[in-house]
């Protein structure tokens, strides 16, 4: 390989941002993280993975974090704090827990959504259906002020009910459309997630 070639290949490596001496290093801590936070970043990252913790929503925070401006200090925070509620989701939700559960559990928490009730809802819910996009979408409503017990119990009526993700996602429009024309936050989820009225023609 020619000098010029490999002096371009280096140029192209370095405007990716990829650390050509980070080692194991993910791209993502690069090259804005000062030395001391990437450690920082790689030591909780290494603790996470250890403990059997998803690592990519806490690397993906920090991308997150440098497109935002943050300064570094604030960004190891945050993926701090990340990390112990990804723990925690992962405690409650138990080992069968898929890692976009843990990540959106992770989130609930984050919104303030008792840990206690992401496990009951797991539980209640059975193995084989995924609560991410349920996770997801309580953590939305109640970011939109929807009480916290409210968002609960209305996305613990549209799983027993065996609503689909499609509907859950319905639902978390409506409660947005209606809390946007000015409807309070609480009744606009009671209200959508109570089962449509069977028409007369649709009985039997």
């Amino acid at each position: 390989m020619s000098k010029r070639t490999t002096g371009g290949l280096m140029a192209v490596l370095a405007f990716a941002g990829v650390s050509l001496s980070a080692g194991a290093q993910d791209p993502r801590m690069t090259p804005k993280l000062d030395n001391p936070s990437k450690a920082a970043v790689q030591a909780i990252v290494d603790s996470a993975k250890a403990q059997g913790v998803p690592t990519d929503p806490l690397l993906d925070k920090v991308k997150e974090g440098l497109a935002r401006g943050a300064d570094n200090a604030h960004i190891v925070a945050v993926v701090r704090n990340l990390s112990v509620e990804l723990a925690n989701a992962q405690r409650v939700l138990g080992a069968n827990a898929s890692a976009d559960e843990i990540k959106a559990g992770a989130y609930a928490l984050h919104a303030g959504v008792p840990a206690v009730e992401l496990g009951k809802l797991k539980k209640e819910s059975g193995r084989l259906r995924s609560l991410a996009n349920a996770f997801t979408v309580m953590a939305d409503i109640v970011s939109r002020g929807v009480p916290v017990g409210t968002a609960t119990n209305a996305i613990r009526s549209l799983v027993g009910a065996g609503a689909k993700d499609k509907d859950i996602n319905d639902f978390q429009q409506k409660v947005k459309v209606d809390i946007d024309q000015g409807a309070p936050p609480a009744a606009a989820a009671e209200t959508r997630a109570k089962p449509a009225p069977v028409k007369p023609e649709d009985r039997e």
